[in-house]
């Protein structure tokens, strides 16, 4: 068999390549072009930057000769396969380290290298080896607008584009292990993290990174703490930095800092190393490790056993060997197929270090090339300015995205010319040993074997600890109180609602409408019903429950009122209405409208907007449960509508409550109208101390639930009592009463009438009428006597009186017209708030004004006018509008149509064509 010719290039002996022409030019050149024909084709230059002449470091020599291997094998892809269109590929490597000392000549040789690198006419650069190297290479490559790929350096500085421009790289950087590290505690459950890391470029990315993976994967990061890259503070900072980890809640915690051997010592020193927590480690450091637990063995005690101690640590690190991934696999085949003596650590099944990231290196760069080309409309002249090194902008990092999956997995980059995904495998120290229990390959993450924790188990420890939930729960004192106000609150209002279903045609009852008692009490009863439902975890059933129960009873309770204090209102601001009676299909009518309204809008919205219980938490070990709704804008939209119709309803009702509130005093019937006004002016002030907690953002969850729970409470309890307590007081006392006079009966041998505590529901005996109600038209017009006495206890009848005298003389009087009628006086611009009052009027229309006065009050007042209109001809509401000269009108209530007509006829009187004159004797 003829023996091949043995070539040297950087000082060591290969035999020659059947493919290529091998040539060593000088001490740090070497030109490596292909056999076949060239003819007519483009030479395209891609120098290889590595450090070949170093020989101090043997793991650095094998990755050296390894990856430039790795290169050759795939230009003789890319030239046999014509994946460049019309070119070729040839290599020009290059001595990036020629002296052994590192000083500044070896940086300066380093440089030199570089930039006669470049001056051959390279289109693109492979290296270098270590990351500070590469720094140097890569900032003036980028200067020049060539692209370089590195398949060793992370260094997470060279992602900064203002400095590396056209730099990019086929292995990872360290900052993606924390989508690994995420993926794994999103696998064990993990909703809570910690980060510590070094205050350095890697750290600070690190984090970031995490916090934004995070967000996307639904997971927590509940404090990062950084610990000072000086190793003078780095021992308090330390302990600094994992007292407020801890101190956070955080229970798993990521590692990102150094030294991270001596990091876990100090967190097993001070208890933290337990089955409460976990940790997740950057990089394999299970030698170095083992190596600081003997040193500290040898120096302190009691000494640490590194077998138990550290059981259940994980550690994530690059996997280069994707055994078992077709790329890889293919890869192999090929690999494996070289002849060792050609090709320097290849010829077997199997990698050593950063064999295929370099392949990739070689492949992406050849490929985006090729699409460059392939793209182009003039595909010779793309070329030839490609040889160039004309293409400039063009040749950025994004040129070289090109989806290509190589036997690394996918070369998909970011803008800084990252990789977007790693590949890792996660490792577990199980009673001192370290197993492999997942690998993570393209951003995906399978789990090969059961994690193993401190405690022995596989069970996952809980991410933080116990949270304790801030809704009281079923037997907690405050809800024992809650409960307690509450059912007591219910048991009266069931007592009352029995006695006055029982005792309906009682006056007591009857005289408040034994409908408005019972409407009111089901209300009363429903609203503390809707509290004890706020008591402990919400579920779905009382997510809708709640809500419903709260607004039929507070609807029940202010409807009912309103209702009432409404008729109440009409017929006191009424003198001449004939139905003074308030009548339970009025009251049942008013009642439907208020509460179906609001019923309607609240059933669609908890139909569209469907609460459902949501825990919000505080702090690592609190948090509460509350319902809500998931589309808020929906929510807004009926929160808004029901909120706004209840505050209408409760603005009324206090408008209603303070126009009757002078209606006991006068008409015994009404007497009720007090206490009404006392609850709605209660429930108003409760409302809006809820609302302020409420919509206050700074309060918290107690304050808003004890606020709100207390404000309903107080406002139902305080409207129950003094609505019925006083009816259920007289109840008795009448019933005492009544014993009292049955059992003097019983002694005497003939009885007295009996007189009723509540004389006032009873028809007066005496001759002499007494009024004790709003008088109806009959009442008023017919009456012989005079109305108003000097007691003050009947009103006179609305008259009118038109006199014209004339005197002996020849001299005629003004004609003058009067009556006493009702008599409101309103401000144009504003006519709610003013009050019918009863007053004597005396009109002079022939002069344009009038004269109206109060006896009670004892004054009077003169109101210019110059139109007197109708406002109202309606049945039982027959009103006139006196047009004043200034701010005010006037309103006048008549008795009857005809009353009207007279009277407006006698305000709007002309005085006659013959001049008449006023005169007094």
């Amino acid at each position: 068999m003829e023996q091949q010719k043995k070539i040297k290039i950087f000082e060591r002996e290969l035999i020659e390549d059947q493919f290529n022409r091998i040539n060593q030019t000088d001490n740090t050149t070497v030109i490596i072009t292909p056999k076949y024909n060239t003819t007519n084709k483009t030479e395209l230059k891609i120098g290889v930057l590595l450090p070949f002449s170093q020989k101090n470091d043997n793991l650095t020599a094998k990755i050296v000769w390894a990856g430039s291997s790795a290169i050759r094998m795939a230009v003789n892809d890319i030239n046999q396969q014509q994946m460049i269109p019309g070119a070729y590929i040839t290599l020009i490597e290059k001595d990036s380290f020629p002296d052994t000392t590192l000083n500044q000549m070896s940086v300066t040789n380093a440089v030199y290298s570089s930039v006669t690198l470049l001056q051959q006419g390279v289109v693109g650069i492979i290296g270098d080896i270590s990351s500070s190297w590469t720094s140097l290479s890569a900032l003036i490559s980028s200067t020049l607008q060539v692209p370089q790929c590195s398949f060793t350096a992370n260094a997470v500085a060279l992602s900064d584009k203002t400095q590396y421009k056209y730099f990019f790289r086929t292995i990872p950087t360290q900052v993606i292990i924390a989508d690994a590290m995420l993926e794994f505690a999103s696998k064990e459950g993990w909703k809570k993290l910690g980060i510590l890391y070094t205050d350095d470029p890697l750290g600070q990315q690190f984090y970031q990174r995490a916090i934004i993976q995070a967000g996307t994967m639904d997971i927590h990061i509940t404090q990062y703490q950084s610990i000072p890259t000086n190793s003078d503070q780095q021992h308090d900072g330390l302990n600094s930095a994992l007292k407020n980890l801890t101190d956070s809640g955080a229970r798993i915690i990521m590692v990102v800092a150094n030294p991270t051997s001596k990091i876990m010592i100090r967190a097993n020193q001070l208890g933290l190393v337990n089955e409460n927590y976990v940790w997740l480690l950057m990089g394999d450091a299970e030698e170095d490790l083992k190596t600081q637990v003997d040193v500290f063995n040898t120096n302190h005690t009691p000494a640490i056993d590194y077998a138990s101690a550290f059981q259940g640590l994980f550690m994530f690190d690059n996997w280069l060997g994707l055994y078992g991934y077709p790329p890889f696999e293919s890869f192999l085949d090929q690999w494996a197929k070289l002849n060792p003596q050609m090709y320097p650590f290849a010829g077997y099944r199997n990698i050593s270090y950063y064999e295929g990231l370099a392949y990739s290196c070689m492949m992406v760069m050849a490929k985006g090339y090729g699409k460059l080309i392939e793209d182009s409309s003039n595909q010779t002249g793309q070329l030839l300015k490609l040889a160039s090194g004309e293409l400039g902008d063009e040749l950025l990092p994004p040129a070289f995205n090109i989806n290509y999956v190589g036997p690394e997995g996918p070369m998909t980059y970011d803008s800084n010319g990252d990789l977007t995904t790693g590949n890792y495998l996660v490792y577990n120290l199980q009673h001192g040993n370290k197993v492999v229990v997942g690998q993570s390959t393209g951003g995906i993450l399978n789990i090969t074997s059961a994690p193993l924790f401190y405690d022995g188990s596989y069970n996952a420890p809980l991410d933080s600890p116990p949270s304790v939930a801030l809704n009281p729960e079923l037997g907690s004192p405050i809800s024992n109180v809650i409960l307690t106000l509450s059912f007591c609150g219910i048991l009266f209002s069931f007592f009352c609602f029995l006695l006055v279903l029982i005792y309906r045609k009682h006056e007591v009852f009857k005289v408040s409408s034994p409908l408005f008692c019972c409407l009111e009490l089901i209300g009363f009863i429903l609203t503390y019903g809707s509290v004890i439902t706020m008591i402990g975890i919400p579920t779905t059933a009382s997510c809708i429950i709640t809500p419903v129960t709260f607004s039929l009873g507070f609807l029940l309770v202010i409807g009912n009122m309103i209702a009432k204090n409404y008729r109440i209102y009409r017929i006191f601001n009424n003198i001449f209405i004939t139905r003074s009676i308030i009548t339970d299909a009025h009251l049942i009518r008013s009642v439907v409208a208020i509460v179906g309204i609001d019923m309607i809008i609240l059933i669609i919205g908890l139909i569209v907007a469907r609460p459902l219980p949501t825990r919000f938490d505080v702090s690592f070990s609190t948090h509460y449960w509350k319902c809500a709704t998931e589309d808020k804008g929906k929510k807004m939209v009926f929160l808004v509508l029901s909120t706004s119709y209840a505050a209408c309803l409760l603005l009324f009702a206090t408008f209603l409550a303070y126009k009757t509130r002078f209606a006991g005093k006068q008409y015994n019937r009404y007497s009720e109208c007090k206490q009404m006004g006392l609850s709605v002016y209660n429930i108003l002030f409760s409302a809006l101390v809820g609302f302020a907690v409420i919509v206050n953002p700074l309060a918290d969850f107690y304050t808003k639930y004890y606020i709100i729970v207390i404000s309903i409470l107080w406002a139902t309890t305080f409207s129950l009592l003094i609505l019925f307590f006083p009816k259920v007081q007289a109840f008795y006392q009448y019933k005492l009463k009544e014993r009292r006079q049955r059992r003097q009966l019983e002694e005497k041998s003939f009885g007295h009438q009996q007189n009723s505590l509540f004389s006032f529901l009873q028809s007066d005996q005496q001759s002499q009428p007494v009024i004790s109600e709003l008088l109806n038209l009959d009442q008023i017009l017919h009456s012989d006597e005079p109305i108003l006495s000097e007691n003050n206890s009947r009103r006179k009848p609305s008259a009118v009186s038109t006199t014209t005298t004339t005197t002996g003389d020849g001299c005629q009087l003004i004609e003058v017209h009067e009556g006493e009628m009702p008599i409101r006086k309103v401000f144009r611009y504003f006519p709610f708030l003013s009050q019918w009052e009863m007053h004597h009027i005396m009109v002079f229309p022939w002069l344009g004004y009038f004269s109206h006065f109060s006896k009670d009050a004892k004054k009077g007042t003169v109101v210019s006018y110059y139109q007197v209109t109708v406002y109202s001809a309606k049945l039982e509401d027959y009103v006139l509008k006196i047009h004043g000269q200034g701010w005010y009108d006037i309103y006048i209530q008549l008795p009857t149509l005809n009353s009207l007509n007279t009277w407006q006829q006698c305000f709007n009187q002309k005085k006659p064509d013959a001049r008449p004159y006023f005169t007094t004797e």
